[in-house]
């Protein structure tokens, strides 16, 4: 909304511009503005043959010199040194985009290789190169690293309607700045035009105190081998706008609509232009060993100088009525574009301050994007560290499972080898108790057999002692029986009395 806003005050700002400075009413506001076909009638007249075959008012070219040519071209400070200037009013153009370019390119065909007219000296040292047509229109150029800087001018203006560098061109109309061209001819969008603000105050800065500076001082000669040797870079510039305007559709399409009714008003002098050209060509190679020529007659000089005056008496007195008629327009129309300018200016400040807070909100998006994309680099390296945890908690785990396995195994191993021990120290405890108890039951056995032995012995000896009790019973009834039968007989004897003995016997 605010572009729109824009667009309208500055379309209805350059309206008021163009009819204050023209003095003419709306419907001629965009002819006289935009440089279209009819501002082209105005400017070069509506006959179709313009100067036609008559004599053309030709320049007062100041006579050439000759010296050594060694002295080295000062060169020019470029754009970015350049003193700081007020900012420059941007409109867009209302016709035809191509105007300013071509009508600059259309002066350049026509002074070809002529050399310049004049010089003069400006700031720094540096003399800036002249041609001035029969009909007052200028071309200035001015040596920069890189090239030439160029500034054209319609006739009897004190500020220029181009300024051309080795980059771009900048067209001028009524103080402000209207279209910029690339290198290549293609006019620039208007924000990458108002990127070029600073070249363009600058440079239209430069050019108008240039045109003061070459009215108030007196012009100098140029000296021929500079010339000699610098009109091949001046040639190149030419070429490179015809290559451009090769390859702009919108440029040949203007051109062609313009070009029959240039070359008829400058046919005369671009004849003439071609002459002079032919007449330094011709002294060159005569190594400047002659006299400078006189690329123009003196009668022609001198009516040109008078046409000229004539014209810009009528001029001046044109302009100052225009002036007289449109200074009450113009005064109210700058009030009410100063107005549409404030305004203009806030809607951009609005615009400004929308764009800045697109940008914040897209920052603010952008941030919370990287933030989120941060959220979510952190939540996958927190899963991959989840994940890388998980898998050395399930390989601890597993170590842990085949550590508690292997010492299960070694358990039961040590269990099964202890339960083998055990197994094996009870079948050697149950086989040394077997052979305990078959040794004790052998002892029994033994010992019952001893016993039984013994008792038999025993009995044996009791049945011995019986039989010895029973044989000394039986002896000691048999020695009873012995001594019963030996005192029996002893009696028996005793009691005989012839027995000698018997007293002994008691005895």
């Amino acid at each position: 909304m605010a572009h729109e806003v824009i667009r309208r005050l500055r379309l209805g700002g350059l309206c008021v511009l163009a009819l204050s400075v023209a003095g003419c009413g709306e419907d001629k506001v965009a002819d006289r503005f935009s440089m279209t076909d009819q501002a082209w009638s105005n400017a070069f007249g509506n006959e179709a043959g313009g100067q036609g075959d008559s004599l053309p008012p030709l320049p007062e070219a100041q006579p050439m010199d000759v010296a050594d040519g060694s002295g080295a071209l000062a060169y020019a400070p470029p754009a970015d040194r350049l003193p700081a200037a007020r900012p420059i009013a941007y409109a867009e153009p209302q016709g035809d985009d191509y105007a300013w370019i071509d009508r600059a390119d259309q002066f350049s065909d026509m002074l070809g290789d002529a050399p310049p007219d004049y010089g003069f000296a400006y700031d720094e040292g540096v003399t800036p190169w002249a041609w001035e047509s029969g009909d007052d229109y200028l071309r200035y150029a001015e040596p920069i690293d890189g090239g030439y800087r160029y500034y054209y001018y319609e006739p009897g203006a004190a500020s220029p309607y181009l300024v051309r560098d080795p980059w771009n061109s900048y067209g001028y109309r009524d103080d402000r700045l209207v279209a910029v061209y690339d290198g290549g001819g293609r006019v620039l969008p208007w924000r990458e035009a108002r990127a070029r603000d600073a070249y363009a105050s600058r440079y239209y800065a430069r050019a108008t105190d240039m045109r003061r500076a070459a009215r108030a001082r007196e012009r100098e000669r140029i000296e021929a081998r500079q010339w000699a040797a610098r009109r091949s870079a001046i040639a190149q510039d030419r070429a490179r706008w015809a290559q451009a305007r090769a390859e702009q559709a919108q440029w040949r399409a203007y051109r062609a609509r313009q070009d029959d009714r240039a070359r008829a008003h400058w046919a005369a002098e671009a004849r003439a232009r071609n002459q002079a050209a032919t007449r330094f060509a011709s002294w060159q190679r005569e190594d400047f060993r002659t006299p400078p020529p006189r690329f123009y007659a003196a009668e022609q000089r001198r009516e040109a100088a008078r046409d000229r005056r004539e014209a810009a008496q009528a001029r001046e007195r044109q302009v100052a009525l225009t002036e007289r008629r449109a200074a009450q327009q113009r005064r109210a129309a700058e009030a009410r574009q100063d107005r549409r300018v404030a305004q203009a200016e806030r809607a951009r400040i609005a615009d400004r301050r929308e764009a800045e807070q697109r940008r914040a909100e897209q920052r603010r998006v952008q941030a919370q994007r990287r933030e989120a994309e941060a959220r979510q680099d952190r939540r996958q390296a927190q899963a991959q560290r989840a994940a890388a945890q998980a898998r050395q908690q399930r390989a601890e785990q597993a170590a842990r499972q085949d550590r508690q396995r292997t010492r299960e195994q070694a358990a039961r191993r040590a269990d099964a080898q202890r339960q083998q021990a055990a197994e094996r120290r009870q079948a050697q405890a149950q086989q040394a108790q077997r052979r305990v108890r078959e040794a004790a039951q052998a002892d029994r056995v033994r010992q019952q057999r001893t016993a039984e032995a013994q008792q038999r012995r025993a009995q044996q000896a009791a049945q011995g002692q019986q039989r010895a009790a029973r044989q000394a019973e039986r002896a000691a009834q048999r020695q009873a029986q012995a001594q019963q039968r030996v005192a029996a007989r002893a009696e028996r004897l005793a009691q005989r009395p012839d027995n000698p003995g018997r007293l002994q016997r008691n005895d």
